[in-house]
């Protein structure tokens, strides 16, 4: 009698999608299998996929109809997968067994538990291997002279995935040879294990996505005797098969590659580089147009890290150089390629980048891009926790969860490891006091890791103190070693005081913001990012990036520059070039009218010359009329009223000239009398001396904080019941050190306060003196003294202008009076006395006229000079102007180069794409979206965006679903490209509480894929269906009213 089976595994119903490709696949297999009349089906596990998340009423009616219609072609046996239910947490029903108890069919018969059952084809034997009940594996033989089939859902060692990856194994192929076959299950490839294909999967049913083969079926056995058997393999129609194309940038041949596939397939494109979106469009239009696809998807294969490097035109620059102020002179000279720079701003601006960055990376030590593996913690009474607590990490890999209910202390241990490592936890700013179990006096924290090879060691603890007073206060205590590679201590590398140990310690391992930034996700921090505001993204980015220097540059350059800009407020806003070039004009105008006025001047004289030539050459030149009398006396009068007027402006004119003269004599004593070198010299020792008190109080206030830390040291000495037996201890061998110090301390603040008393006494003396307000004096003296000479200046050319022409007139009212005697004596009324006195006539005019010019010329010379001198001036202010504008401009560029949205947003914008391929290499095949950060030009907010392919929204519009995988994908894709100190263990803390149950499983993948980034997963979490993605438990076990765990 022979014995027909039909042999199917790994169906992986959904929770609610795929039902109706499943139907029409499992209607091609019920065909199938009445045709081939089977005796029995036998199914091999993994029926559903989201083990007992996801039990809807739609799959239990397709469940319900699946097993029904097996059990219609023949006896149908079925045994569990690790799909099927919580391997990890047994005591939890599965998915499977209360629906077959609903069922009660007689023809279904599954098996839970291991053991040796019939088949009902007598002869032959089900050995059934559990992954439900290992412990009943080791009683498990099979029956004598009969043929026993082996049924196993798991690896065995030598098996392959559809991408040929070898499968390490739960077992060996020879766990085997006692069974004359093996029908096995989990593995979703179909392969014989042995050469006489008698050990066999035959693959998942349904292909389940695409890194599985197309052509999935099921085994069909005819086993005659034990030698005498064949199995063949049927496979079933698949509606929506997963087609994975390569890109190759040619439309058509995509196009052509689809043709040879089944309409309304699933087409998965996969290209070595990013596709444009024009052409993700182009490919989805004609793709629907040709062959109706279920869908279209984009697979990006690129390496697992990204370069961290700009292309400039200078070269790749490592954005872990920032810290070398060549890197920045690079950046800036890309940055401003298209702008004409002269030479000397070029060296300006290269002055202010190396001064900034020298300065910041003086006071920054912090290092940059270092990675440090954890190794091992051990903790007592921390939070919840009593004593020896420990895990040992380096007997951990790949994910491993902490599981536990609500106040089991799972959130206590990223708590204790933050607390031994960076003095704080992720809980926020509290009290180390409140980190010590509220039940205990003291708490401790031991944890090892490696950095660049080298093992060191952090020891911190914090002991309850109560003050006189009845205040409780805790005092922590902060031991950091390095390591051999057996454990032991080989360096001490404790500072003189605690701050000292911990700025070394932040230098191997970065700071707890760092920490929190890359390596812990709180609870309730998972969205942290996504949540942010649109420019507080960017910052943070900044910092992933290193690029936080250029924002603390610009800091810098913005309080230094302000000085200028208020200079360039108080000077007059004019247009120099222009002020001047009228200036300028106007002297050229002023020196063509004086070259004017001297013509004049010459041509009047030669006629007043011509005139007198004609007088003297007259025969009655002599002859005067009455007419000529009356205007000679006239002309005398008017000279002599207007020679008054210039008399009292003469003296008005020198009195204010005497004063200004006796203001400036006083000023020239006082300035001989002023010791203003001395004062100088006062005032700069006065600011020496003010600088030298501030180092000198700094210096007490170090000396006294120091003796402060000892007392306390010296303190826990009379508390401790040991006193002074054990010198050498850990814990108290510090406070031994500080007690034989503290005198010797004592003394040297005592000397420091003395000598800061000092200098306030000096000091206080020097400012009584108020130097600085006499210097201020002095200048101000200066600039009076300026204006004094100036007007003294302007004074004098007025009073000669006016002496002179006093003068002349003066003389010329001398000269008219001798004549008027003359002509008296000369009086005649013939007409030859008429012509003469017409004549004289002319020449008095002729003589006014040449006065007249005289006087012009003299004044556009004055005029000339004045203008001169304040050309002379203007050019002064100009080149003060504009060396002032020259250095506004330099900072005005640097501050442009190094604000938001100069260079850091150049690197940010080169840096999206690789950013957003790396999240979509994380998201792909885990959901249906990828994660974009987007960045408009000149525009300081950074979105993220949820992106369907066919439709995109921003993050603030997603579900929670989407924000926790997005939120995970972000922030590993910023760890991989982060500049910042980074370990190799990543901890999620409560973040799976916006998933369903469908989710979950997406989760789980994603959790699964990351593992290639990280080696260690700390996965915090009360959700069940978390618990099956996890490589390893963290058991949180309660010791009386203490919290326990321990991994080692």
């Amino acid at each position: 009698m022979g014995f027909k089976c039909i042999h199917i595994a790994d169906v992986h119903f959904r929770g609610l999608t795929r039902h109706e490709e499943y139907r029409d696949a499992f209607e091609d297999f019920f065909r199938q299998a009445r045709d081939l009349e089977p005796d029995v089906i036998y199914v091999g596990g993994d029926i559903v996929h989201s083990k007992t998340q996801g039990i809807s009423p739609e799959l239990i009616d397709i469940l319900n109809w699946w097993f029904t219609s097996l059990a219609n072609i023949a006896p149908t046996h079925v045994i569990l997968g690790n799909h099927d239910g919580l391997i990890a947490n047994k005591q939890r029903q599965d998915a499977i067994s209360p629906i077959l108890d609903a069922l009660s069919n007689p023809n279904i018969f599954l098996y839970k538990k291991s053991g040796v059952y019939p088949t009902g084809v007598s002869g032959f034997n089900w050995c059934v291997f559990s992954c439900f009940d290992e412990e009943g594996w080791k009683d498990i033989r099979p029956v004598a002279n009969e043929i026993n089939i082996a049924l196993f859902h798991g690896g065995v060692q030598g098996s392959a995935t559809d991408i040929d990856w070898q499968i390490e194994g739960e077992v060996e192929v020879g766990f085997f040879e006692e069974f004359e076959f093996a029908f096995l299950g989990d593995i979703h490839k179909l392969q014989y294990l042995d050469k006489e294909k008698r050990v066999a999967y035959p693959g998942s049913t349904i292909q389940q996505n695409y890194g599985e083969d197309s052509g999935k079926g099921f085994l069909f056995w005819d086993i005659k005797d034990r030698d005498n058997f064949i199995s063949q393999f049927y496979p079933v129609a698949h509606r929506h098969p997963y087609v994975t194309l390569d890109w190759d940038g040619d439309l058509e041949c995509i196009l052509q590659k689809a043709k040879g596939y089944p309409d309304e397939s699933r087409f998965r494109i996969r290209a070595s580089d990013l596709i444009s979106q024009a052409e993700i469009k182009q490919l989805h239009v004609l793709l629907k147009e040709e062959k109706n696809p279920y869908e279209i998807v984009f697979k990006y294969e690129q390496s697992d890290s990204i370069g961290l490097t700009w292309q400039s035109d200078h070269g790749d620059i490592s954005l872990d150089d920032f810290r070398d102020a060549k890197t920045h002179i690079k950046l800036m000279q890309q940055y401003y390629s298209d702008l004409s720079i002269t030479n000397s701003a070029w060296e300006r601006l290269e002055k202010l980048i190396n001064k900034y960055v020298n300065e910041l990376v003086a006071n920054n030590k912090s290092i940059k891009n270092t990675r440090w593996s954890l190794k091992r913690l051990e903790f007592e009474n921390i939070f919840s926790y009593g004593k020896e607590n420990v895990v040992d990490f380096d007997k951990l890999s790949g994910i491993t969860g902490i599981f536990g209910r609500n106040r089991s202390g799972k959130s206590s241990i990223p708590g204790a490891l933050m607390y031994a490592l960076y003095n704080t936890t992720d809980r926020g700013a509290i009290k180390n006091l409140h980190i010590i179990n509220s039940r205990k006096g003291h708490c401790r924290a031991k944890v090892d890791f490696l950095v660049d090879g080298n093992r060191y060691r952090a020891e911190r603890q914090s002991v309850k103190h109560q003050t006189r007073a009845g205040k409780v206060h805790a005092v922590t205590h902060l031991n950091l070693s390095r390591l051999n590679s057996d454990g032991e201590e080989i360096q001490d590398l404790n500072g003189e005081q605690r701050r000292e140990t911990e700025k070394i310690l932040r230098e191997l391992i970065g700071t707890s913001e760092d920490f929190l930034m890359t390596s812990l996700a709180s609870q309730g921090e998972m969205n942290s990012f996504v949540k942010n505001r649109t420019t507080q993204r960017k910052t943070i980015l900044n910092k992933f990036l290193a690029l936080d220097i250029f924002e603390n540059m610009h800091s810098l350059a913005k309080e230094e520059s302000s000085s200028i800009k208020t200079l360039l407020k108080n000077v007059p806003d004019k247009d120099w070039d222009k002020v001047i070039e009228n200036k300028e004009d106007n002297l050229v105008d002023k020196r063509f009218q004086k070259e004017e006025l001297e013509k004049q001047f010459l041509k009047a004289q030669a006629s007043l010359e011509e005139l007198n030539i004609t007088l003297a050459t007259h025969g009655n030149k002599d002859a005067v009329t009455q007419q000529d009398i009356d205007d000679q006396i006239e002309n005398i009068e008017n000279f002599e009223n207007k020679n008054l007027l210039f008399q009292e402006k003469i003296k008005d004119h020198k009195i204010q000239k005497d004063d200004l003269a006796r203001k400036l004599l006083r000023i020239l004593k006082l300035k001989e009398q002023f010791p203003i070198d001395e004062l100088k010299e006062q005032f700069e020792i006065q600011h020496d001396l003010e600088k030298n008190l501030l180092a000198l109080e700094h210096s007490y206030e170090k000396e006294k904080n120091l003796l402060k830390v000892q007392k306390k040291s010296v303190k826990i000495l009379n508390e401790v019941p040991c006193g002074d037996q054990f010198p050498a201890c850990k814990f108290i061998k510090n406070s031994h050190i500080n007690k034989r110090l503290q005198e010797g301390q004592e003394q040297i603040t005592n000397n420091a306060l003395s000598n800061v008393r000092a200098s306030k006494r000096v000091l206080r003396r020097m400012k009584e003196q108020q130097y600085e307000i006499k210097i201020k004096r002095y200048d101000e003296i200066l600039v009076q003294e300026s204006s004094l000479v100036l007007e003294n200046s302007r004074m004098e050319i007025s009073l000669n202008s006016l002496t002179t022409q006093e003068n002349r007139l003066s003389q010329l009212i001398a000269e008219c009076c001798n004549e008027l005697s003359g002509m008296k004596l000369r009086v005649s009324s013939n007409s030859n006395a008429k012509a003469v006195s017409n004549l004289r006539r002319k020449i008095a005019n002729a003589r006014q006229d040449v006065a007249n010019l005289d006087v012009k010329r003299i004044s556009v010379s004055e005029s000339i000079a004045l203008l001169q001198k304040e050309i002379e001036n203007l050019k002064l202010e100009k080149k003060k102007y504009s060396h002032l504008l020259d250095e506004w401009k330099c900072y005005e560029l640097f501050i442009g180069a190094v604000s938001k949205k100069g260079i850091p947003l150049q690197i940010i914008s080169s840096q999206l794409p690789l950013i957003n391929a790396e999240i979509s290499k994380i998201l792909q095949g885990v959901v249906g979206f990828t994660v974009e950060l987007k960045v408009e030009h000149g525009n300081n907010d950074m979105d993220i965006v949820i992106n369907y392919g066919d439709s995109q929204r921003i993050i603030e519009c997603a579900s929670g679903m989407e924000k926790m995988m997005a939120s995970l994908a972000i922030r590993v894709a910023l760890i991989n490209i982060s500049c910042l100190p980074k370990t190799d263990l990543l901890i999620i803390d409560e973040g799976f509480g916006a998933l369903d149950e469908m989710n979950v499983e997406a989760c789980n993948r994603l959790l699964d894929s990351l593992k290639k980034w990280f080696k260690n997963i700390l996965v915090i979490s009360h959700v069940d269906a978390v618990k099956d993605a996890v490589d390893n438990v963290l058991d949180i076990i309660s010791v009386g009213k203490d919290a326990k765990i321990n991994y080692e």
